[in-house]
């Protein structure tokens, strides 16, 4: 009896750490799940000529946590960069235009967080595909007729930045992030790339 007692003890002292260690390593490769959402703005970089207002910024995001620090996340953001500028039309007179450039972003990101208590700082880096309906200015040889369309391009664009959530709940983190972003697309009314910092507050809720 003394010696089943014993086996037991001594199989208890290696079961328990192996079971302990499975679980750690189950727990470890388990895939964490985020449906993130958040609105801000977008400064431009270059505040002279016709971009010197400040934008409006939205995301959604699926997020992914397949490692300890590491997550991934695919990315659907808008974004209206204000603009206004000056023309003069083929009579010699003055035109001023103001509106807006709607740019849609899709991608990926990458990125590395920290845990510390409630608070979780992160970096990430991306890249994608940037939709811009880019403004056209249309003159005639007729004094003062000039219209303002659109011509929709595409740019492969990359994007950066730094965040930090902090959790509230199990089920809402609140999160600020901070980016840059690169758009190489020119515009008949701005002869330069459409690169700003969108600054965003949003959420992140996980799906399982």
């Amino acid at each position: 009896m003394t010696k089943t007692i014993t086996l037991y003890i001594l199989a208890l002292f290696f079961v328990i750490p192996a079971t302990a260690q499975i679980d750690s390593v189950e727990h470890s490769r388990k895939l964490l799940y985020y449906f993130n959402g958040g609105i801000g703005l977008y400064l431009p970089t270059s505040t002279h000529g016709a971009l010197h207002e400040t934008g409006f910024a939205s995301s959604f995001q699926f997020q992914v946590d397949y490692k300890k620090h590491y997550f991934s996340r695919l990315f659907l953001d808008q974004y209206n960069i204000a603009f206004s500028t000056k023309l003069t039309d083929n009579d010699g007179s003055q035109l001023t235009l103001k509106g807006k450039v709607p740019t849609t972003m899709i991608g990926l990101d990458a990125g590395y967080n920290w845990h510390i208590k409630k608070f979780s700082p992160y970096i990430f880096t991306g890249a994608g595909i940037a939709i811009t309906d880019v403004p056209i200015l249309e003159q005639t040889s007729k004094p003062g007729n000039t219209t303002l369309t659109t011509q929709s391009q595409s740019a492969f664009s990359f994007r950066g930045g730094v965040g930090v959530d902090y959790k509230i709940s199990r089920f809402f983190i609140l999160y600020f992030e901070s980016q840059f972003l690169s758009f190489p697309i020119t515009t008949q009314i701005y002869n330069g790339n459409l690169n700003g910092i969108s600054l965003q507050v949003g959420f992140k809720t996980p799906l399982q």
